[in-house]
């Protein structure tokens, strides 16, 4: 969800929870984001009103297969199977709608039509029979508006648009009965009346609760994404160099205490890496093309990371850093020699040198830590300084990889420096 339309939806849940007396009044984007957090809620109601909707028609056939006689009239058994088995085809295809329909729109008017249609068979059934059966059929009508209202989760505009259209044409079948019997029928049309209007009452009360108490826990859970939200976007804007927008010192000290927590088992490569001359390149273009210049470099080493795992930082002023965990010696070489000439080939043309045609370049130290190896991230730092001066020193345009010297030669070089100090 879009931070604007979070915020939006936060207003319209305020503003009705602050309306006198309780009244509340969704507009066409609460509505929606309404319809669609219960929507799951809705296909299980809308799974238990078919499964329900199936058995009694099930237990109407069993009954009438089994305890009327059938053999006198089965030309009118036959023809009540016609709009019982409609029913029970019209139940299925409503709820594989609402199960997959993209829309909550499709779903509520797939389930209107439904009803609609079920309440036509209901009256072509009770029309077909006659004596007691009729009597029975007529009078199971009223199951039409319960579930309409309560059991498939119509809210209640829905809910009064089908109830409506079931009783018009419940009132038109019996109406029209070649029999009518006012003794009958009209204590129906009364039933059906005041089932309709009862459970309508039901629907609206419950519906109105149920949203009341979704503005509530809304509330609470939109404010709470928009503080996460917040949070992220503010831990986001701390991590990022704001010129050219790669990770910044923080971030890239982050990672790297991270990295360095698991290292026993991976290994590392950090690579130090500075611009040649760059004081130079600034007071000859000045610090406007200096800028773009950081900019460019920035998103050419940014463009040779591997994955992920990688990371590119500016540490400050020329100063950038990569962080890759994984290689070895020899892909860390690859790596180091990729940087390079990203770099050489943005051939942005340097002016604060002597030789002729020089482009902005960059010198790059790299050490590999290898898994298990017991270097803390200072000495991984220092190693990493090291090679990028020893780059420096030999020419720059370079890269070095750190060499650990060996322990005989480190215990040499320590003695000359404490014979040189007088120790």
């Amino acid at each position: 969800m879009t931070g604007s339309k979070r915020d939006e939806l936060i207003a319209e849940v305020i503003r009705n929870l602050e309306m006198p007396f309780g009244d509340i009044s969704f507009t066409p984007v609460l509505e929606d984001y309404y319809r669609t957090t219960i929507a799951k809620r809705r296909r299980r109601s809308m799974a238990a009103a078919v499964t329900i909707a199936l058995v009694i028609l099930a237990a109407f056939v069993v009954h009438r297969s089994f305890f009327t006689d059938t053999t006198t009239d089965p030309a009118t058994f036959h023809r009540w199977l016609l709009p019982i088995s409609g029913m029970a085809a019209v139940s299925l295809t409503v709820l594989a709608v609402s199960l997959s329909a993209a829309s909550h729109r499709t779903a509520d008017r797939t389930t209107v039509v439904g009803v609609v249609v079920i309440a036509a068979l209901v009256a072509a059934s009770f029309r077909i029979e006659s004596g007691h059966a009729a009597t029975i059929g007529i009078y199971c009508s009223v199951m039409v508006p319960l579930a309409a209202t309560n059991l498939t989760a119509l809210h209640f505009r829905q809910a009064l648009v089908a109830v409506a259209l079931s009783d018009v044409i419940y009132a038109a079948a019996l109406l029209t009965m070649p029999a009518y019997d006012t003794m009958l029928h009209g204590p129906a049309l009364l039933l059906m009346a005041s089932v309709s209007a009862m459970t309508l009452w039901g629907n609206w009360r419950n519906d109105r609760s149920h949203r009341t108490l979704f503005l509530f826990m809304s509330r609470d859970r939109l404010l709470a994404e928009r503080s996460a939200s917040e949070a992220a976007e503010l831990r986001e804007m701390t991590a990022l160099d704001p010129l050219t927008g790669i990770a910044n010192r923080r971030a890239f000290e982050d990672r790297l205490a991270e990295v360095f927590s698991k290292r026993p088992r991976d290994p590392a490569a950090l690579v130090m890496i500075d611009i040649d001359h760059f004081k130079a390149f600034n007071d000859c273009h000045g610090h406007p093309e200096g800028d773009r210049a950081l900019v460019a470099v920035a998103r050419a080493l940014a463009g040779e990371l591997r994955g992920a795992g990688d990371l590119v930082a500016r540490l400050g002023g020329e100063e950038f850093a990569v962080l890759a965990p994984g290689p070895d010696h020899r892909d860390a070489a690859a790596l180091l020699e990729r940087l390079r000439r990203a770099v050489e080939k943005l051939a942005i043309p340097h002016g604060g040198v002597d030789e002729a045609n020089a482009v902005v370049t960059v010198s790059l130290g790299c050490v590999v830590v290898g898994a298990g190896e017991r270097t803390s991230r200072r000495d991984a730092l220092e190693s990493a300084d090291r090679a990028l001066y020893a780059s420096k020193r030999a020419g720059r345009n370079r890269w070095t990889l750190f060499e650990p010297m060996p322990v005989s030669e480190r215990e040499a070089r320590l003695a000359d420096e404490v014979g040189e100090i007088g120790l």
